[in-house]
């Protein structure tokens, strides 16, 4: 599937570059990234795609395009909560924490991601032909997990510093 090869590229990607440790490459943390990626993100956005296309249909005017982000806008605060409550599950923190987590960095993140995405589906789905729509959101979503990644890692330094 298309979806989990891309899950793998951006854990490996993402893991890489904001690991902050040279080229050593931390496999634990790319394993969480992909089982997360592939077990939930993945599965989880081709629902709300597929929901999204039978809800509105597959046409490509503004106004359905619109209807089409703004959708996919109501699917975000599920897909990262979802992303930050399985990556802490899979680091074994406690449920709690994983929650209070969720609280304090939740809007941050929805908020960089509606920055990104917003645009984003907006212009895959009014500009860009079909064809070249995947590569142009993997590019970005190689990047966006390179982000999550990065909010995770300095929320828990910045929890262990206090």
């Amino acid at each position: 599937r298309r979806e989990h090869t891309n899950t793998v590229l951006e854990a490996v990607v993402s893991t890489q570059s904001t690991g902050g440790r040279g080229r050593q490459h931390e496999i634990e943390r790319t394993g969480r990234s992909v089982a997360v990626g592939a077990g939930f993100i993945a599965p989880f956005v081709t629902f709300a795609y597929n929901t999204v296309d039978k809800v509105i249909g597959s046409s490509q005017t503004i106004v359905s395009s619109v209807k089409k982000v703004g959708l996919i806008a109501c699917f975000s605060p599920l897909t990262n909560t979802g992303y930050m409550l399985f990556n802490g599950l899979l680091k074994g923190q406690n449920f709690n924490d994983i929650i209070l987590k969720i609280r304090s960095d939740l809007v941050e993140i929805l908020i960089v991601g509606y920055s990104v995405w917003l645009p984003t589906h907006f212009s895959l789905f009014v500009f860009v032909p079909l064809q070249h729509r995947l590569l142009i959101s993997n590019i970005v979503g190689v990047i966006w997990t390179g982000y999550l990644t990065y909010a995770a890692n300095r929320a828990a330094k910045q929890r262990d510093v206090l």
